[in-house]
């Protein structure tokens, strides 16, 4: 059993990667399983043993990213938004061609739904140190999580010149702004 989650594994990494090089010389939407699966050296009854179509790929390696991501901000020091941010940066650099590939093909949007997500689990266990009643609290983690996503797409598209630090420095300062402290402090 534990040999075939281990292939498996080794299938649905050589698959991701391929798509990863195709996305880089082709149009998303004109790659072909066909071609996909002979990049990655697998049949195509293994691709469709573990996805429908491409983006499944893709949604299929943003959920475990994101899972990933969410561990490594959780082990900050409570309520330290600053090196939450700093991490977030860092981690998403990490990923540069993926994050190029998704914004290429206009697959963009993935990334956003889950940031959504994960700053919904990160707001129960580390963000806030003020709790807002839930129905306020459901906005601003849309406000917090969609302009995290519009920063990280603007920064990706620029060539993510900027530092970690520096990114996460600018939100923290955004985040602790006048304006924006006003409709946190809600």
């Amino acid at each position: 059993m534990g040999n075939n989650n281990s292939q498996n594994l080794i299938t649905k990494e050589s698959i991701f990667t391929a798509l990863m090089i195709l996305m880089e010389k082709k149009n998303f939407k004109e790659i072909s399983i066909t071609e996909l699966t002979k990049k990655a050296g697998v049949s195509r009854m293994a691709f469709y043993r573990n996805y429908n179509n491409l983006e499944d790929i893709i949604t299929d390696y943003l959920d475990e990213f994101f899972e990933a991501s969410y561990k490594e901000l959780v082990i900050c020091e409570k309520n330290d938004n600053n090196e939450i941010l700093i991490r977030f940066f860092s981690y998403f650099r990490e990923h540069k061609k993926l994050i190029d590939n998704l914004i290429k093909a206009n697959l963009a949007n993935l990334i956003q739904e889950r940031c959504t997500n994960i700053f919904y689990s990160l707001s129960k266990e580390v963000v806030c140190s003020n709790p807002h009643p839930e129905e306020v609290q459901r906005f601003i983690i849309e406000f917090v999580s969609g302009g995290l996503y519009k920063i990280l797409i603007e920064w990706a598209k620029s060539g993510m010149k900027e530092s970690d630090e520096k990114m996460g420095g600018i939100i923290h300062s955004l985040m602790t702004g006048s304006s924006v402290k006003t409709i946190i402090s809600y």
